[in-house]
């Protein structure tokens, strides 16, 4: 049940992505430019997000579980060195952080 969950969070997101891809860019502090810029959030915050969730929401498949969560977990953790290394915004990045974290291990609860 843990796992749908954070799959229907991945497939939110991406879908927020895919249909509002400049309030998905407001989201996470980015400026798209131009035409390309646009399409570039609603492939990567659209697209992919909305394929991760939707697959593991159709298939079941502890694989996808694995991979969908394994990869929100990494886009999770690489939050802590970005402080350091690009001087990110310290409380927006730690909301960032919390929340991949979360939807990757309510992903990894389908992997087991």
């Amino acid at each position: 049940m843990l796992s749908i969950i954070g799959a229907a969070l991945c497939t939110a997101m991406g879908l927020l992505g895919v249909l509002a891809p400049h309030r998905a860019a407001r989201l996470v502090s980015i400026q798209p430019i131009g035409g390309l810029g646009v399409s570039e959030i609603r492939a990567t915050y659209g697209g992919l997000f909305l394929a991760m969730g939707v697959t593991c929401l159709v298939i079941q498949s502890p694989d996808a579980y694995l991979i969908a969560g394994a990869s929100w977990i990494g886009a999770g953790l690489l939050r802590f060195p970005s402080l350091v290394l690009d001087k990110g915004s310290f409380p927006k990045a730690l909301g960032g952080a919390a929340l991949e974290l979360t939807i990757g291990a309510l992903l990894l609860t389908g992997a087991a």
